[in-house]
């Protein structure tokens, strides 16, 4: 809970100081005169008082950092406690501040309280609840109330002197009294109503944290809320029985206060020790999407996924697939900072996250673990980037072989086979009776046919038709009927997508060209993959990093052993 005394300008030990001080001060007066006072002569409710407020001191004390208002209110309220009993007669210099300060501690408390140890804002209806509190226990009881007192005249002939007495008229100061404590009452049964509603509205993991602190505070109050009742027909607080035993169980309930702080702070030191181990497990099995499985499990929450964000400000899984915030209806997404960046976003079931302190600790404890992760998702977008990237070239070359075989065969290769025709013709025509010119158009219309042949084993090998138009099966044993050395064996006749089949023909292809034996392929459909066997009697280094681009561009893969190539391949079979 504690981050530290250096990081708040007062130091750590200052309330406890300011304590010890007000708690002797206390001790003296009640001493001095203990039928007058609310602990009356017993040393023990004397004790029991003083103990709750030393447990709210040190409450204060524990969560005391930079920028918290939290433990400065719960302090506050801690040191106000005591001077209720310094509007006595053996007060000396301390009447002055007590006859202001008597009722002060519960507005105080009331504030801490709702400000919790998650810090949150009062928000309107806390903040008018909390002007009408202070204006009514400060204001009205207070210094109003003491403007108008004077005790010597009003029979106390051992009290001192009011420094702040203005003017003398009780029949002001008891009408003052009985406003201060009607609005005290209503304050006091409207904050119960209000820390109702807030534990209402709030998510279960919020809950936790805010109702050890909140529902003792409430008691409290409404146990001073229950005294100003009690004093409404006199006009002011006093120290009957009703009086004193509501002092004690406020006291108790202030105790409770005190741990619901320390029940926090076990719950923090839980929380950073589960998430320690966790590290310490993550260090020992750094395997990808480690962290999420194990933060779910420790958080109970199985559905929990980490988004990781990238340079660019766009977020990812844990898979590296790109993905966008906010997350769906049902969900909540939790934003981790780490040296002052958004660097994480934990998606989880509501309320999961509400309190602060775990997502801290989350950012502070497991910030090796969340980077190792976070660097692996990173990688994995990259690669899939890269992945993306190569079957785009693969499709936008296979489109190219496409377009140009259909060019070589609508094109160059009708247009030689007209050539031929029309040499045809002339030989018919004019070259009947001259030997010598219908021998050298002859051989004209044998080189254009050669031509045409050779056009077409070209265009063959850009793409075959017959590979887009009867798939894999049908374009190997075309092929085999023009490379002898080329055995298709065992082919299944089903269709695959194009990129599956364009990348297992020209591994073939590939391994036909730089072999000099025999080629043979075999292929069979196995758990949605379709494998490829290609046999070729010898290294095929040459090739492989062509092989890899199209296997790899169709998410497959390649394996070569022994004048094999193993190629495996995803398809929808």
């Amino acid at each position: 809970m504690s981050d530290g005394g250096d990081r708040w300008p007062l130091p750590r030990a200052m309330p406890a100081i300011a304590f010890a001080v007000v708690s002797a001060v206390t001790v003296a007066i009640v001493r001095g005169d203990p039928e007058l006072s609310l602990a009356g002569e017993s040393a023990a409710a004397l004790a029991v008082q003083l103990a709750a407020a030393t447990l709210a001191i040190g409450a204060a004390t524990a969560t005391w950092r930079r920028g918290a208002r939290f433990p400065l209110l719960l302090a506050a309220a801690a040191l106000a406690w005591p001077v209720a009993e310094w509007n006595a007669p053996g007060a000396g210099l301390a009447f002055g501040p007590g006859l202001v300060l008597y009722a002060a501690w519960p507005p105080l408390l009331a504030a801490a309280a709702l400000r919790g140890l998650d810090e949150r804002p009062f928000g309107r209806p806390a903040a008018v609840l909390l002007a009408v509190a202070f204006v009514s226990c400060v204001g009205i009881l207070g210094l109003a109330s003491a403007t108008v007192f004077d005790p010597t005249a009003q029979g106390c002939a051992q009290c001192p002197a009011n420094p702040l007495r203005l003017v003398d008229d009780p029949g002001l100061g008891r009408s003052l009294g009985r406003v201060g404590l009607a609005l005290t009452a209503a304050w006091a049964a409207a904050f119960a109503v209000l820390g109702a509603v807030r534990l209402a509205r709030s998510s279960p993991a919020r809950r936790r944290l805010t109702a050890p602190v909140l529902l003792p505070a409430v008691a409290a109050v409404a146990l001073f809320g229950a005294g100003a009742l009690h004093g409404v027909d006199r006009g002011f607080l006093a120290t009957d029985d009703t009086d004193r035993a509501l002092r004690l169980a406020e006291a108790g309930a202030l105790a409770l206060v005190a741990a619901g702080v320390a029940l926090a702070g076990f719950r923090t030191r839980r929380t950073r020790a589960t998430l320690t181990r966790l590290v310490l497990d993550i260090g020992k099995a750094p395997a990808p999407g480690e962290l999420r499985g194990r933060l779910a499990t420790s958080l109970g929450d199985p559905s929990l996924q980490l988004l990781h964000r990238l340079e660019r400000g766009a977020w990812v899984d844990d898979e590296g697939r790109e993905t966008s915030l906010p997350v769906a209806q049902g969900r909540e997404a939790t934003r981790v900072r780490a040296g002052g960046q958004e660097v994480l976003t934990v998606v989880h079931r509501p309320g999961l996250l509400d309190d602060p302190a775990l997502v801290t600790e989350l950012a502070t404890t497991a910030s090796l673990a969340l980077e190792h992760e976070r660097l692996h998702a990173v990688r994995r977008t990259r690669l899939e980037e890269l992945r993306a990237s190569r079957t785009r070239i693969v499709a936008a070359a296979d489109t190219e072989r496409r377009a140009l075989e259909r060019d070589l065969h609508d094109g160059a290769q009708q247009r030689l086979v007209a050539v031929a025709l029309a040499i045809r013709l002339a030989r018919h025509r004019v070259a009947a009776d001259d030997p010598e010119l219908d021998a050298g158009l002859a051989a004209a219309e044998a080189e254009v046919r050669g031509a045409v042949v050779e056009l077409r084993e070209v265009a063959h090998g850009l793409f075959p038709t017959v590979l887009a138009d009867e798939g894999l099966r049908a374009a190997l044993e075309e092929l085999s009927e023009h490379a002898h050395r080329l055995v298709p064996r065992e082919l299944p006749a089903d269709r695959f997508p194009g990129p599956v089949e364009s990348a297992a023909y020209f591994a073939a292809v590939e391994a036909l060209r730089l072999s000099e034996r025999v080629v043979t392929v075999d292929a069979v459909v196995e758990n949605g993959s379709l494998r490829l066997v290609i046999g070729a009697g010898t290294a095929l280094g040459a090739a492989m990093t062509q092989i890899r681009d199209r296997v790899g561009a169709a998410g497959g893969t390649v394996a070569a052993r022994d004048g094999e190539l193993r190629l495996e391949m995803p398809c929808a079979s």
